[in-house]
C-alpha cells in the first residue's frame, strides 16, 4: 500500500519510494524551471485515473493544496501511456512517479515536484498483523525483504 497509513499499529515493511513528478506539455511555462512547487499547480487542469497511484496522487495534492477545489480534476480511465499522450497534445498536466519518466514521448517532460523540504516522494509499504498465522505469510515477507531490503532499521518493522 501506498503511505500513509497512520491508524495502523501492527508490522509494517518499507519496500520502496519514489519522487512524486509533473508530466508537462513542452510548451508550459513551468517547464522553464528546475523543480514545481505544489502552489503552482492549482491553477492546472490535472489530468487523473483511478489506476495505479492515481488515487494516492490526488490525496496527497488536497494534502498539500488544501480542500478548496485544489485545482481543475480531469478523470480518465485510461493507462499511463494515454495519460502522457494527453499531456502532450495540451490537454492538461498529470501527477505521476518517478518510474514513468523513463517512457519517452516527444512533447512530454518531467518535472519534479517540491515542497518546503524538498522532492516529495510517495513510499510503499507492506502491512500485515503480528498475530497472522497463515503459513504463507512468513516466506512472502522473507521475499519482500530480499527484494526491499529495509535499510532503516526503524522500530515497529519486523
Amino acid at each position: 500500500m501506498a503511505e500513509p497509513a497512520p491508524s495502523w499499529t501492527d508490522r509494517s515493511l518499507l519496500l520502496w519510494s519514489e519522487r512524486v513528478v509533473v508530466a508537462l506539455p513542452k510548451s508550459h511555462p513551468l517547464t522553464g524551471r528546475d523543480v514545481v512547487h505544489w502552489g503552482e499547480l492549482r491553477e492546472e487542469a490535472l489530468l487523473l485515473t483511478p489506476r495505479g497511484p492515481g488515487p494516492e496522487l490526488v490525496k496527497l495534492l488536497v494534502s498539500k493544496l488544501g480542500n478548496s477545489d485544489p485545482c481543475r480534476l480531469l478523470h480518465h480511465d485510461v493507462a499511463l501511456d494515454r495519460l502522457l499522450t494527453l499531456v502532450g497534445a495540451e490537454w492538461g498536466v498529470l501527477l505521476t512517479l518517478e518510474g514513468a519518466t523513463g517512457a519517452a514521448y516527444e512533447e512530454v517532460t518531467f518535472r519534479e515536484v517540491h515542497d518546503a523540504e524538498g522532492p516529495t516522494r510517495l513510499s510503499f509499504r507492506a502491512y500485515w498483523r503480528q498475530t497472522n498465522s497463515n503459513p504463507s505469510l512468513r516466506p512472502f515477507l522473507d521475499l519482500l525483504r530480499e527484494r526491499y531490503p529495509d535499510f532503516s532499521a526503524e522500530p515497529g518493522t519486523d
